[in-house]
């Protein structure tokens, strides 16, 4: 287990919010220093839609690279996802679209809208056929493929991205950890900042043991924590719960800039090369730009 070949990168999760709101901060965050730009895929929460929110500020950005956290499989028609992707990545100058790809987590959000939620098993298996379609649809004129719920049958695109669109996957379990080390070119820890840095060890170890057993070198797998920052210490526990029953300790890097350079850094050690972080709300535009300017510039 050791550090990857990549270089360091923060990203910042912008998650739900207005038009205008999401692309204020998306701008500023690319002015001090942040590499992504992340954005939230539920269609039934009251909120702008994902896809069509990130498009609208990564064509008034310049250089971040856009994803989602995560983009999920069961939403989409893959065929058609692939060639969305390849269309903003060409509108973009290529390079700047990344899919991480979730094979899905809350039932009511696919039931709500009529979307059939498969077993564990049968999304795992329906993820595994995406990313066939979508590295075979991007790279071939015509592509058949006879998945369990995706199909093709000498589909095409009609077009291709500028370059390569790197596709990640959101994991935790033993399966799609391994799964993700096979043939990903990233890993994005669910469900938040690791536990200890034993957790994060054991996940990295699944990783690094899927991409050996395929043949791959273990350090060509990128791989990023998803969370919270914050420079308030504990009296943020509250705005950083993230889910019920969980506190500031197991979701988050929090304190003075020094403090958390060293946290990263541990981090670091264990294989990490991407951190994808949320901000209070309260002042979110200062600490993005605190962060930027005493942590991002500090830790290049």
């Amino acid at each position: 287990m050791a550090r990857t070949a990549f270089p360091l990168t923060f990203g910042l999760t912008v998650g739900t919010r207005p038009y205008a709101d999401a692309l204020e901060l998306g701008q500023l965050a690319e002015r001090v220093g942040f590499s992504r730009l992340t954005f939230s895929d539920r269609p039934p929460d009251p909120s702008l839609e994902g896809w069509t929110l990130s498009t609208g500020v990564a064509v008034q950005t310049e250089k971040v690279v856009i994803a989602h956290n995560t983009l999920n499989i069961p939403f989409r028609n893959v065929a058609l996802t692939a060639k969305m992707a390849a269309t903003l990545d060409l509108m973009t100058g290529g390079g700047r679209v990344e899919l991480m790809l979730g094979a899905g987590g809350q039932a009511l959000h696919y039931q709500a809208i009529g979307i059939v939620f498969g077993s564990a098993g049968e999304r795992f298996q329906d993820l595994r056929d995406a990313v066939e379609i979508l590295r075979g649809l991007w790279a071939n004129e015509k592509f058949s493929y006879n998945g369990r719920v995706n199909q093709t049958d000498d589909a095409t695109i009609g077009i291709k991205p500028a370059g390569p669109i790197p596709i990640w996957i959101g994991a935790l379990g033993p399966r799609m950890m391994r799964y993700t080390g096979a043939v990903a070119d990233g890993w994005l820890k669910n469900q938040g900042w690791p536990t200890s840095l034993d957790q994060l060890r054991e996940l990295v170890g699944l990783l690094e043991d899927g991409a050996e057993k395929a043949g791959r070198d273990p350090k060509t797998v990128r791989r990023a924590l998803n969370g919270g920052a914050s420079f308030a210490g504990e009296a943020s526990t509250q705005a950083y719960s993230g889910r019920a029953g969980t506190g500031i300790a197991g979701m988050n890097v929090v304190g003075e800039p020094a403090a958390m350079l060293e946290q990263f850094e541990s981090y670091r050690d264990e294989g990490i090369d991407t951190f994808q972080l949320r901000f209070e709300e309260d002042g979110i535009r200062e600490h993005i730009v605190r962060f930027g300017e005493e942590v991002i510039a500090k830790a290049r």
